[in-house]
């Protein structure tokens, strides 16, 4: 017998949810589905993909997740080249099935199907009566597409519902992808691309998903319109850009970061470890990456607004952990760059289009007035800025931070700045293990006052402090990389980055239990990872551009 993964639902009297296809014409709850007896939506009772033994052998292919009546996305995972399958399915009583995808079969109560399935395509099955017609999507995954794994811990909680975005960032012999995963880890929407591996994967432009390709140099950021499906790309004129963010100003403009190499800096008392194991002083006229905010307009690339950090940042007084420039940049004499800053996300403040950046080399985030270029306040690291800008000391401070973003109710004028920010915490070489944390910040006015609140200050507001309100550790510090995201439902989403091997991201609620992990079990990472709402992103629009290069 050919292995096979088979399935057979015990909860068919439930009927099935609206996201099954066509089961209704609107979008009905779902406890408005009632059974097939009864006259409801159509479902499958079983579902099952086996390989052919002739013609594979002893290879497998199982149905990731188990079958189920109300699980309406699966995928297995295929061989290179086109792929002998066999597909069983049962209806419910009173319905037939189909096969609608990759052929189209006639309509029975049950039936076996023998066909020839190629990587990416869709085996899409059907269950059919009177009141419509519910359809499941199995996936045929290509040979090099990334080890899964999800684990949903269910006694810990329910997570809300969602998508999550990722891309393998390092990959080794399998290929670069941009990815959605549905709550089962199931890849609804992916994309292979040419780079040698795929960041930033996100959804800021409305219906759409934007990535980078990881190589060198990242040209531009790569949008991918579901509906109609397009391809689009962006990225300011003449600017080479590092990778790490994309986002939208509040004139529509896109932001990004660059870090261009700038020379004639004096950079005495600078000492960078090398990759050989020793070490390099620095010295008059050397060079720097520079971080350099860019915001631009999206379909010509003209660049309407830059920030250049050398010019509010003093590469010596502020990098606390000076490091050697990207591989293979050198200076106009061919010499090493130092990176003292390095620049890793910046977040738009959507009331006045000022902006939060963290900088890893600084273990610093700071605020930057839009209109005036200055640096208004700094949290964390050195206390030095060329614009005397407000110091927020922290309490149970972050090493080597990644995704710095103002959550919401934060306030500009109160106080200088209040409200709470959270941030992934790598803690890059020191012992502690790596965390989401979020930080009540309450910087001060210049002089030290508390105006501009609604209501006033804070109660216990103590201005040019931010405290520790909310974390959740890891097991281990994450070397690079990572993420930590607050969605609008509750959701907190953990990118660990280059930490514990294999985890991706763990999502916990408030209270900082994990209710589910996601992995790559081949010792892959992913640069971030983003939970949308099921409504930010369109799933039928999703399955049907899948894979599509």
């Amino acid at each position: 017998m050919a292995p096979s993964a088979l399935g057979c639902s015990s909860g068919g009297a439930t009927g099935s949810p609206p996201d099954g296809g066509d089961a209704s014409a609107g979008d009905a709850p779902l406890d408005s589905y009632v059974s097939t007896v009864d006259g409801g939506a159509p479902f499958l009772i079983e579902l099952a993909v086996s390989s052919s033994a002739s013609s594979h052998g002893s290879a497998s292919v199982s149905l990731v997740p188990p079958f189920s009546s109300t699980i309406f996305d699966y995928y297995v995972r295929c061989q290179s080249g086109s792929n002998p399958l066999t597909i069983s399915m049962t209806a419910s009583l009173g319905s037939k099935s189909s096969l609608l995808r990759p052929t189209a079969s006639p309509a029975l109560p049950k039936q076996t199907l023998s066909l020839e399935v190629s990587e990416n395509q869709a085996i899409v099955a059907a269950a059919i009566n009177q009141a419509g017609m519910t359809k499941y999507w199995v996936r045929c995954l290509p040979a090099n597409f990334p080890e899964l794994r999800m684990t949903v811990h269910a006694e810990a909680g329910i997570p809300p519902p969602g998508y999550y975005l990722v891309g393998d960032f390092l990959p080794t012999t399998q290929g670069a992808y941009a990815m959605v995963l549905d709550g089962n880890g199931v890849p609804v929407w992916y994309f292979l691309g040419a780079g040698q591996g795929m960041g930033d994967v996100e959804d800021v432009i409305p219906g759409a998903i934007s990535f980078i390709p990881f190589d060198t140099p990242m040209a531009k950021f790569q949008i991918q319109r579901l509906d109609p499906p397009s391809t689009t790309y962006a990225a300011p004129s003449a600017t080479l850009l590092d990778g790490h963010e994309l986002r939208v100003a509040p004139t529509g403009e896109y932001v990004v970061i660059s870090n261009p190499v700038a020379n004639g800096f004096d950079l005495t008392g600078i000492t960078v470890s090398l990759p050989d194991g020793g070490t390099q002083a620095f010295g008059p006229n050397s060079s720097i990456q520079d971080c350099v905010v860019v915001e631009f307009e999206p379909k010509a690339g003209t660049v309407a607004w830059t920030w250049t950090g050398s010019e509010h940042l003093d590469p010596v007084k502020d990098s606390t952990l000076p490091a050697l420039g990207t591989f293979g940049v050198t200076g106009p004499d061919g010499g090493l760059v130092v990176d003292p800053f390095h620049c890793n996300s910046v977040d738009v403040d959507p009331a006045n289009g000022n902006l939060l950046v963290s900088a890893r080399n600084m273990d610093s985030v700071f605020y930057v007035d839009r209109t005036s270029g200055a640096i208004l306040w700094k949290m964390g690291g050195s206390a030095y800025t060329k614009d005397d800008a407000t110091y927020v000391t922290v309490g149970d401070t972050f090493y080597r931070q990644h995704d710095a973003r103002m959550q919401p109710g934060w306030s500009a004028s109160c106080a200088g700045g209040t409200g709470q920010i959270s941030m992934f915490d790598d803690e890059s070489q020191r012992s502690a293990p790596a965390r989401g944390v979020v930080y009540d910040v309450v910087v001060g006015s210049a002089d030290g006052g508390q105006g501009g609140c609604e209501g006033g200050a804070p109660s216990g507001a103590v201005p040019g402090t931010a405290v520790v309100v909310w974390q959740r550790k890891g097991t281990t510090n994450s070397s690079g990389v990572g993420s930590f995201r607050i969605s609008l439902d509750g959701s907190r989403v953990i990118g660990w980055g280059f930490g514990a091997p294999n985890l991706v991201f763990t999502e916990v609620d408030l209270n900082g239990s994990d209710l589910l992990d996601f992995e790559f079990t081949d010792g892959n990472s992913s640069y971030r990872a983003v939970k949308v709402s099921l409504t930010a992103l369109d799933l039928n629009a999703m399955r049907n551009t899948a894979g599509i290069p």
